[in-house]
């Protein structure tokens, strides 16, 4: 596995280690039709929750600038810190100050999502893997409706729907970084002189 690959799977994995142990600390996250976000709102779990959004962030950015040396597509890169600015802003508007903040989130959390699906079929369609690709995209699609529909209140499973939705995506993004080639770009030598010349 390349160096982006692994750092790229260190952040997803720290996040999910994170909400992990907000969900054991207070497990009603969970149970309420919130989000992870619930836990950005609860002095027990504040800490914790912009500690995995921070840690993913960063690493995110330093899997970035490491692709930058290597044969990826320079949208890979560019859509990774893109990823990272709607991160920060979704955690950035927490939904619990007051209505302004409430719906800011909202909007927020909305693009963040669509612009996940987007770079994940962008991602399917550049790098590949196509196949298992596809189906991690069927499967955050899914995800996404599920959110959707908890978020208009016709069921009750958002934080279950975000998980699968991210969790899908998060393979995705370290599937395409192992793909990608992390040979040094080639450097440009002069010829030696041949003898004699």
């Amino acid at each position: 596995m390349s160096s982006p690959a692994r750092v790229l799977l260190l952040g997803q994995s720290a996040f999910v280690a994170f909400l992990t142990l907000c969900a054991l600390i207070d497990p009603r996250g969970l149970k309420e039709n919130h989000g992870p976000s619930y836990w950005g709102g609860r002095s027990e779990t504040v800490a914790l929750y912009l500690l995995a959004f921070a840690t993913l962030i960063g690493l995110l950015l330093y899997a970035a600038a490491q692709l930058e040396s290597t044969a990826a597509p320079e949208g890979f890169v560019t859509g990774l810190r893109f990823l990272s600015l709607f991160l920060f802003l979704d955690v950035a508007t927490p939904d619990t100050v007051n209505a302004f903040f409430y719906w800011a989130h909202d909007l927020t959390s909305a693009l963040l999502f669509l612009y996940e699906l987007g770079f994940g079929i962008w991602i399917v369609a550049t790098i590949g893997p196509r196949r298992l690709g596809i189906g991690l995209l069927a499967v955050q699609v899914g995800g996404g409706f599920v959110a959707m529909f908890s978020q208009l209140h016709a069921i009750a499973l958002l934080g279950p729907g975000i998980l699968v939705f991210q969790v899908s995506f998060g393979v995705l993004l370290v599937l395409a970084a192992a793909r990608v080639s992390v040979a040094e770009p080639a450097r440009l030598e002069e010829a030696p002189a041949t003898a004699g010349r």
